[in-house]
């Protein structure tokens, strides 16, 4: 079964690779990339490229990139759940970080960290998908993931009450759409 989510996430993958990191080499020299360009790095020069190009370089540079931390994901959910009602906004390609993060170490306290903030994120998405809440401040806080998942959920539940009026109104909720009774 294919998962309806994995072209989103895809994408903000996509986006995080494009992003600019900085970078020292560690030696000196021209190297060949995977899109046929070439890239001249100085030895111990700091300089700015493509988080794709410098995954791709790896040993050959040393990228200076925080990853995150379970401490600040911890104190994201803290406070995502001291606000009952709104929805922070996070990072846009907090899941793709959150991802190559846990790559890198750390992962089974980040983990943790991460799944508690999520959590509180999807309660409080499920609920103004239930409720039919769906002002822009709230859904513009939302990742493109978190937007699949409540647009999903909201038409998952529009077509529910449509059906309840058709089942209320009298009419056969089967095929054919005749009245009951």
């Amino acid at each position: 079964m294919e998962n309806r989510y994995m072209g989103v996430s895809s994408l903000s993958w996509a986006q995080y690779l494009m992003e600019d990191v900085e970078v020292t080499p560690k030696k000196s020299g021209t190297f060949s990339l995977s899109s046929g360009e070439s890239v001249v790095l100085e030895e111990g020069k700091r300089t700015a490229m493509k988080r794709w190009a410098a995954r791709e370089l790896g040993g050959l540079l040393e990228v200076h990139e925080e990853v995150l931390s379970p401490k600040d994901v911890a104190l994201s959910a803290w406070k995502e759940e001291n606000d009952a009602r709104n929805l922070k906004k996070i990072d846009p390609l907090f899941y793709s970080r959150a991802s190559d993060s846990m790559t890198r170490g750390g992962e089974k306290e980040l983990r943790a960290s991460i799944s508690e903030l999520l959590s509180v994120r999807k309660r409080k998405i499920m609920e103004a998908a239930l409720t039919g809440r769906d002002d822009a401040e709230f859904y513009d806080s939302m990742t493109a993931e978190e937007r699949k998942f409540y647009d999903d959920l909201k038409r998952c539940v529009d077509s529910w009450q449509e059906f309840l009026v058709l089942v209320l109104s009298g009419i056969s909720p089967v095929e054919g759409g005749d009245r009951v009774g």
